[in-house]
């Protein structure tokens, strides 16, 4: 129990730090780039991981991460800048982990809606941070490749019940100090 709480206190104390998760956009662009950008944010780390975690609980295995990927791709595609998005972005780490945490009482459809309103969200913040289709798309496959690794990691029974609520605390810990 000590250690859970000892783990629980670091993530709180390196989310409280905003520079931890601000992530100014990237000159230049190209695949690399985009590769690289989902890296620089704990923000895209957490909602990712945590929309892993959920689908992995909520065993739609091949619907969500299809809904998160084309999330991604309208956001980054789309011609105009979404309002309010950093704290969106932020919110989203709070619905993943609480997402992940309500999984089994949360309907599969509506979870899908709030996976891809929160894709959209976050490929148009990486397409307003990055130039090209080729940024774009690495940032895409980075942020799949994340999804991928929470689902991997929420496929275990001991880590469902306590990676959910970790990301849920981290998205509240930045909401509270966004």
């Amino acid at each position: 129990m000590k250690r859970r709480i000892k783990h629980a206190a670091t993530l709180l104390l390196l989310v409280c730090a905003g520079s931890a998760w601000a992530h100014p956009g990237h000159a230049g662009g190209g695949f690399a780039t985009g590769l690289v950008h989902p890296l620089l944010g704990l923000d895209h780390w957490l909602a990712m991981l945590g929309l892993g975690l959920w689908s992995a609980a909520a065993r739609l295995p091949r619907a969500a991460p299809a809904t998160v990927c084309l999330g991604l791709a309208a956001g980054a595609f789309a011609p105009l800048a979404l309002p309010a998005v950093e704290p969106l972005l932020t919110a989203s780490v709070l619905v993943a982990g609480l997402m992940g945490l309500g999984s089994r009482r949360l309907p599969a459809l509506l979870g899908l809606v709030l996976a891809g309103a929160f894709s959209v969200v976050h490929g148009n913040a990486h397409g307003q941070e990055m130039a090209g289709f080729a940024a774009a798309a690495g940032a895409i496959v980075t942020s799949m490749v994340l999804m991928v690794l929470g689902w991997l990691t929420g496929s275990n029974a001991r880590v469902q019940k306590l990676a959910p609520a970790l990301v849920a605390l981290a998205g509240a810990g930045m909401l509270g100090f966004a």
